[in-house]
């Protein structure tokens, strides 16, 4: 199947396009910590093509918005995890901003963090610095945002040629303007964008095979130990960054216990991500 050609349109400032679409294998499912817990999406699980904006000088936004009707089974739950899949077309950082607003356009931001990203050709979970409270009176939304213009093709779709829900496809290119895809010829696109809601907000949730690990000592005076568990590999990429979502060191650890020299590093707070699994810690 070929994606559609872009369409013009009289207010926009420019078009979006799509790569050859591209038929992926069904993404790995995500955990859950309850039976009181579900990943919330449109997307079908299998990857199809990348969106992206031209000219590709102007950074633009995708999103995807849960209205009341579907919230209404989730009164009393929190918004504690978003996931986004990534692949190649994934190079620079993000910013991922929570919502709650309208039909057509977010209003309150709930929650806003740098999110930097991963070639790994499947779903990357990313915690959320400040949890949100499920409102069932409002469309939450879950927005992604190219902080650059370096990215050819960012937003990662599936394809939905049968029923495609409008929700799925909300992208945005100037400030307080947002708009349906559809309009730039791509009724079918759903974007690859989940969220997380649960009634249990402090447990934990993974990926099946995913990494998980302990460090220590933490803080630290310059030396990090790193304690990984994962039955998918041995050989481990990782990567520090500032909060500010720089990265400052990267390679890989091979094995399940390593250390990092991290005495190069002004005291601060800084997230060690090995494998998509992220967690903080403090150089004294």
């Amino acid at each position: 199947m070929q994606a559609q050609e872009p369409l013009t349109n009289e207010d926009a400032t420019g078009l979006f396009e799509s790569r050859k679409a591209q038929y992926g294998n069904p993404i790995q499912q995500p955990s859950i910590v309850s039976e009181a817990s579900e990943w919330l999406h449109y997307d079908d699980g299998i990857y199809n093509t990348n969106l992206g904006y031209i000219p590709e000088n102007i950074p633009f936004s995708w999103a995807v918005a849960f209205p009341p009707a579907l919230l209404q089974s989730y009164e009393g739950y929190t918004l504690t995890k978003v996931a986004l899949y990534e692949n190649e077309y994934n190079t620079g950082d993000l910013l991922l901003s929570v919502y709650y607003g309208n039909s057509y356009m977010p209003l309150t931001l709930m929650n806003q963090q740098m999110v930097a990203t991963w070639d790994i050709d499947n779903l990357y979970d990313m915690d959320l610095e400040q949890q949100v409270d499920i409102d069932t009176t409002q469309y939450l939304w879950i927005v992604f945002s190219e902080l650059e213009a370096t990215e050819t093709y960012s937003a990662a779709c599936s394809w939905n040629n049968t029923d495609p829900n409008p929700n799925a496809r909300w992208v945005q290119t100037q400030e307080n303007k947002w708009e349906d895809a559809e309009i730039y010829g791509f009724p079918y696109i759903q974007f690859m964008i989940w969220a997380y809601v649960t009634d249990d907000p402090w447990g934990v949730e993974e990926f099946l095979g995913r990494t998980t690990m302990d460090v220590y000592p933490n803080p630290t005076n310059g030396v990090l130990f790193v304690e990984t568990r994962s039955i998918a590999s041995q050989s481990h990429a990782y990567r520090i960054t500032n909060l500010m979502g720089q990265t400052l060191q990267s390679g890989n650890l091979m094995g399940d216990h390593q250390s990092l020299d991290v005495s190069s590093l002004p005291a601060g707070m800084y997230l060690l991500t090995v494998d998509g699994a992220t967690v903080k810690f403090v150089v004294k």
